[in-house]
């Protein structure tokens, strides 16, 4: 209810910046009406890129069917991203140098293992990684040329181990 000792339009005509204020008011208020609250960060999407090439790696008895990325975006991209991996398939990271390497599970879905491996396919260290996981990372016990994802379990499965020698990665550049 408006006061009635306050007549607006005598007061809009001997202030202009009072029109002009009230003008502006209602038009901010109709904006902070209009518009919508703070929103939920959103979740960070895959970048497509081209098919990897690929390649099949054996290790005692068994076959690991890989992707290789060897260039550093795909490497950083790695399996982030994905809601499944078919089983015995996985990927091999390809480094241009030997040296101590950290994996972190940033964007990646699936629980996987992880083996570091040596410029001769020598299996150092084989870990578990958690999904999700971006407090911890995944070192190598030692400097490594190569890392090799598969599902979580699968070295465990195949009774794969540090020392064992994975064959078809030593011709591998990146």
């Amino acid at each position: 209810m408006q006061n009635p000792r306050v007549n607006r339009t005598a007061v809009a005509r001997e202030c202009p910046s009072f029109c002009i204020l009230h003008f502006a008011l209602r038009i901010l208020s109709c904006l902070f009406i209009s518009c919508p609250g703070p929103t939920a960060p959103k979740p960070a999407v895959p970048v497509p890129r081209p098919a990897l090439p690929t390649a099949a790696l054996s290790i005692k008895d068994a076959v690991a069917h890989v992707e290789v990325v060897s260039k550093e975006p795909d490497r950083q991209q790695g399996l982030m991203f994905r809601s499944s991996m078919a089983q015995d398939s996985g990927m091999l990271f390809v480094f241009e140098d030997q040296d101590y390497r950290s994996f972190w599970m940033k964007n990646t879905w699936i629980p996987l293992s992880i083996a570091f491996l040596d410029s001769s396919g020598i299996i150092i260290n084989i870990l578990e990684m958690s999904p999700e996981d971006t407090t911890g990372r995944y070192l190598s016990a030692g400097p490594a040329k190569f890392a090799l994802e598969m599902n979580s379990g699968w070295f465990q499965q195949h009774s794969l181990h540090p020392g064992d020698t994975v064959r078809g990665v030593g011709d591998r550049r990146p």
